[in-house]
């Protein structure tokens, strides 16, 4: 076990999950969900603070439960995977490229992590850790088997072998590819350098600009840079910031209370 039951207390607290802890899709569904809307997509750490990112687990229980901050994919799906293991889950971590604009898996490198969750005989993709882009649910690892949850409808498909795109059905009929991932099982020291790359690296989104988000019952809140964004029921909402408003923001939508100064833009 990973996290102490008094630690997967604090953590159901703090995502305000008060459903079933069975090990069900139920219980695993709710959690993602939970999660999503709760602990918020975040590289503040990265961009603004320059701060090192800690992946040991109870460094991540510290800063997204006990303090409270959100974190990118390898600080809050590795919280995730801790916490569902914790619970009895039988489940590894993946490998994923996030392909938002880009179309040939040769062009953008492993950058992301995700979870596999074994049960029942069948495999689920689970996201929790990149904000509203990703499924809200367990998405069945099944050839384009459209499943719909919350409003949205996705498939995973076989892209070339050994890697799987969960595929979005957009509200024109059309498809979008979101993100490739991997069934081979790896482990946690697996993420360390990348995640030490994509955190120095000077050509890294995560040291180019600041992005924020958080799933919401109605859609989600983003923010890059200084450009505010609500979804709300498929309606879009933007708003450019000043550096002053950007704090209130944080702590009004986000849910993170940030007294350290932010990077000048």
């Amino acid at each position: 076990m990973i996290y102490t039951q008094e630690q997967i207390a604090r953590y159901l607290e703090r995502i305000q999950y008060d459903g079933p802890l069975d090990v069900s899709m139920d219980t695993l569904n709710g959690l993602i969900y939970a999660h999503q809307c709760q602990i918020p997509f975040e590289n503040l750490d990265v961009f603004d603070f320059k701060k090192e990112i800690d992946l040991d687990p109870q460094s991540l229980y510290r800063k997204l439960v006990l303090n409270e901050r959100g974190g990118y994919c390898f600080e809050t799906n590795g919280l995730f995977y801790g916490m569902i293991t914790s619970l009895g889950f039988d489940a590894y971590p993946c490998m994923c490229r996030v392909m938002f604009g880009v179309e040939d898996p040769a062009d953008h490198e492993i950058d992301h992590r995700a979870t596999i969750v074994r049960m029942d005989g069948k495999k689920y993709f689970c996201e929790a850790g990149i904000g509203a882009a990703m499924p809200p649910e367990a998405l069945e690892v099944a050839e384009n088997k459209w499943q719909e949850m919350k409003g949205y409808v996705y498939c995973t498909r076989t892209v070339e072998e050994g890697w799987y795109a969960t595929v979005r059905k957009t509200k024109s009929g059309g498809e979008k590819m979101e993100l490739l991932f991997s069934l081979l099982p790896v482990h946690e020291i697996d993420f360390v350098r990348i995640s030490y790359a994509l955190s120095h690296s000077a050509d890294s989104k995560f040291c180019r600009m600041r992005v924020v988000n958080r799933r919401t019952p109605r859609g989600y809140y983003d923010l890059t840079d200084d450009v505010f964004t609500e979804e709300a029921d498929g309606k879009k909402t933007v708003v450019k910031l000043s550096r002053d408003e950007i704090p209130g923001i944080l702590k009004e939508k986000f849910h993170l209370d940030i007294s350290e100064p932010l990077r000048p833009l």
